[in-house]
């Protein structure tokens, strides 16, 4: 009885052996083998886009100062009206100028007829060509004088250089405007500048006639270039772009509003995209893991711009390799790998 469970045992002892040979040969060799998914690298259509912030603009816009002093004899306008080019707007007092233009003018028609008459006498010798020369300066003189108090007259009435929104005024009707004191705002915003930078490197996607895409809120809206300064800024080594932006529908963006630009630089046809989740990231370097006939081989690429969810790899990947998307720290060089799904 003792010996046969002596040998019962020995026979179990030999069983677990085979069993746990059986256990390492078989980890051994599903060891270097990794279930994994991946994504096939094709070549399509991309275009990078570049953000920046951006300044809104009125297309006009220009401070309505008083031309010279005077007294306000009138006010034709309401704070934050609406007006049109050439409008009238304030009067200033011009009784004074158009009192002398009167006396000037009856100098001028005197004058006039003394010239007349010297010129008729000095065919008889009755006058000579001196007295004809003062008669045509003080004519000349008189009618300088005559046009001088038309400007005056003129400058005194205060009107639109073109047609826009007003905006707010702090005097009123008989109050003494020195010349240079604010009027008004007017700001012409039908049309909108948006000014706006991108660096030197960017200077071949843009020029006259480009669309770009100004981002207000969670408004899009579209607007073209047209105006870029040709110096590079030297500190900065950027340029300046402008675009005009129409205004649509009833609801008015004002000038000042924050904004951005979305601008579309180098379009490639034939552009390699993988997915974000593809690169591992290092200090010094990205790379991928490429299936190299079902075995896994580490590449070192070079990236591009990237959208949310892509990247665009500009080196290190051709078209039709199998990049792996799971996995990734797990992988070794040298490893087996099984597909479970290829994109």
């Amino acid at each position: 009885m003792k010996r046969e469970v002596q040998n019962t045992l020995v026979a179990f002892i030999i069983l677990m052996f085979v069993v746990a040979c059986t256990v390492k040969t078989t980890e051994d060799s599903t060891s270097n083998t990794l279930q994994v998914k991946g994504y096939r690298v094709t070549e399509q259509p991309f275009q990078n886009e570049l953000k920046t912030t951006a300044d809104i603009m009125a297309n006009e816009q220009v401070e309505l100062k008083a031309p010279m002093s005077g007294q306000v004899m009138d006010i034709f306008f309401k704070e934050g009206q609406s007006v049109s080019e050439g409008k009238v707007l304030v009067q200033l007092d011009d009784r004074t100028w158009k009192a002398e233009m009167i006396g000037v003018a009856a100098e001028l028609e005197a004058a006039e007829k003394d010239l007349e008459r010297k010129k008729a006498l000095s065919k008889i010798g009755g006058s000579s060509q001196v007295e004809i020369d003062q008669a045509i300066s003080l004519v000349e003189t008189l009618k300088s004088r005559i046009q001088q108090l038309k400007v005056n007259i003129d400058l005194a009435k205060v009107t639109a250089p073109f047609s826009g929104q007003l905006g707010m005024r702090n005097f009123s009707k008989g109050a003494f405007l020195s010349q240079g004191d604010i009027i008004s705002t007017l700001t012409e915003i039908n049309k909108l500048k948006v000014d706006f930078t991108v660096s030197q490197n960017h200077g071949q996607s843009i020029e006259v006639g480009t669309r770009v895409w100004i981002l207000i809120g969670t408004d899009t809206l579209e607007a073209t270039i047209y105006a870029i300064n040709p110096v590079i800024d030297a500190q900065t080594r950027t340029i300046n772009a402008r675009a005009l932006l129409e205004q649509r529908g009833e609801k008015k963006i004002m000038p000042g509003t924050f904004a951005e630009v979305l601008v579309t630089t180098n379009y490639l046809k034939d552009a390699l995209m993988i997915p974000t989740q593809a690169v591992v990231q290092s200090i010094t370097e990205q790379t991928v893991y490429i299936s190299n006939g079902g075995v896994a081989e580490r590449r070192v690429i070079q990236l591009g711009n990237r959208t949310a969810e892509m990247v665009h790899v500009l080196d290190g990947i051709e078209a039709g390799d199998t990049v792996l998307t799971t996995g990734l720290l797990s992988v070794k060089e040298g490893m087996d790998l099984i597909f479970q799904s290829v994109n």
